[in-house]
């Protein structure tokens, strides 16, 4: 491509994305609003690689936003807004989060589609290239989508689960005042008291009904344990520190909160 200007022309509901691209560039660029359309004028000082390739990172960055904050959301709204009125935005947030994990492998598909475009083209219709050249990217950030609303569920089901839990510690008697819990390297775990006499695993029968109902695993009988004991204070000792281990940590600490202490001792 032999040119030094390049247009862009996109629909009237890329205007607040189009305007922040214009104000941001670092180019002379000059927008225009039409009826129908906006056409946004890039002008470069010369022709060389190096200011294409900028021109071309600089609306790929453009259209991350387009796939972020009209296309993603866009989906999430036609897609689930009937159902998950009220969890909508909470879905779209949750959708960003994913989106921006996956950003490097979007933003460079995105990147290598405009470079082949441009080498050849200075006019790009936004709209025919978002919904043509990048049609199975639109696929994958409908996929983001669909995955944060299960990850949003998923994470409403642990809230509501662990509120249930803590229930439990208020309702139940203590019938230790320190618990020591040791999450042994074979994902074990083992219990003492605050003497270090080991402490025998029993469990509530409610408790470990709700826990087999649920079909949680071998850990989660570590939580049920502590439920069933209710301790005014635990001290954690993690020798595996593993995700899972982690995990387990984590649920004790959002059951217990303040009560609960990690130690590297041994």
């Amino acid at each position: 491509m032999n040119n030094k200007e390049i247009y862009l022309s996109l629909l009237p509901k890329y205007e607040l994305v189009a305007n922040e691209f214009v104000e941001s560039s670092i180019f002379k660029n000059k927008i225009k609003y039409n009826k129908d359309f906006i056409e946004i004028k890039i002008s470069m000082d010369d022709e060389n690689e190096s200011k294409r390739l900028d021109v071309v990172k600089e609306i790929t960055s453009f259209l991350m936003k387009v796939m972020k904050e009209n296309i993603l959301k866009e989906y999430i709204h036609k897609t689930y807004s009937e159902i998950y009125k009220e969890q909508e935005f909470s879905i779209y947030d949750k959708s960003l989060e994913i989106f921006d994990k996956k950003e490097v492998l979007i933003r460079e598909s995105i990147f290598n589609k405009l470079n082949n475009y441009i080498s050849n083209n200075n006019r790009i219709d936004i709209d025919g290239f978002v919904r043509f050249r990048m049609r199975e990217l639109i696929d994958y950030v409908s996929n983001i989508g669909d995955i944060a609303l299960e990850e949003y569920l998923m994470k409403k089901d642990y809230d509501e689960f662990i509120n249930v839990l803590k229930y439990f510690t208020q309702v139940q008697d203590t019938k230790i005042d320190t618990l020591k819990v040791y999450i042994r390297k074979d994902n074990s775990f083992i219990l003492y008291d605050e003497n270090d006499n080991i402490i025998e695993n029993e469990n509530d029968e409610e408790l470990m009904n709700m826990f087999i109902k649920e079909n949680l695993n071998y850990e989660d009988f570590l939580i049920s344990t502590l439920l069933s004991l209710c301790p005014n204070r635990i001290i954690i000792y993690d020798s595996l520190k593993t995700n899972s281990s982690r995990e387990i940590v984590d649920m004790i600490k959002a059951i217990f909160e303040e009560k609960v202490e990690e130690t590297n001792k041994s």
